[in-house]
């Protein structure tokens, strides 16, 4: 049986570790999801060679997620570019939480597990994560509200998107916000008792 001080050092160097491929593989996938997404950019620029390589409207519709791929398809048929519309908002969101990510596997890596820094990037995780949800029901309603207010296209209908994915996504970025609040609570008392957690 380890002794307590060789727990604690056994644990750190294995956190360290994880880190370290854990950052291995938030870089990959975000290097993996902006070349997607620098890949749809540069053919949504050319529209014909986009009708000459896929077809009127499947690329910008693989390009969209699964939650809206029917009101990404209900934009293209008003003649508008869902790509350009739905896809950056989700890749804003999904490169953020990568950056947040890396950020904080960063810091573990350096050995600084339990610091107010890494409470406050789990915590832009969380809200990041939550606002996405948000974004998710009420996105497709802001841009038909707004394209049938102030743009000559087709009357767009208004939708609502609540189902398990939106849910699944507010109760994660609930779920990390909590943590990150009671993680800095007790950074917080450490730091003012002098302990060691």
């Amino acid at each position: 049986m380890l002794e307590p001080h060789e727990q604690r050092t056994y644990t750190v160097s294995r956190i360290i570790y994880i880190s370290k491929l854990t950052k291995m593989m938030i870089l990959l996938g975000g290097a993996i999801h902006t070349g997607l997404f620098l890949f749809f950019s540069v053919l949504n620029v050319n529209s014909s060679k986009v009708k000459q390589s896929f077809g009127d409207n499947s690329i910008n519709l693989s390009a969209i997620s699964e939650k809206w791929l029917s009101y990404a398809s209900s934009l293209e048929n008003s003649g508008l570019n869902s790509f350009w519309i739905l896809g950056t908002v989700d890749y804003i969101a999904q490169i953020l939480v990568l950056f947040f990510m890396f950020r904080l596997f960063s810091l573990y890596e350096k050995g600084e597990i339990f610091k107010v820094q890494n409470c406050r990037y789990l915590q832009l995780i969380g809200v990041t994560l939550f606002s996405y949800g948000l974004s998710m029901i009420f996105l497709p309603s802001f841009v038909s509200l707004t394209i049938n207010l102030f743009f000559e296209y087709p009357t767009l209908e208004v939708h609502y998107f609540f189902g398990s994915t939106e849910l699944t996504q507010l109760i994660w970025g609930s779920v990390i916000l909590v943590i990150s609040w009671v993680m800095k609570a007790a950074c917080l008392m450490s730091e003012e008792q002098g302990l060691v957690i």
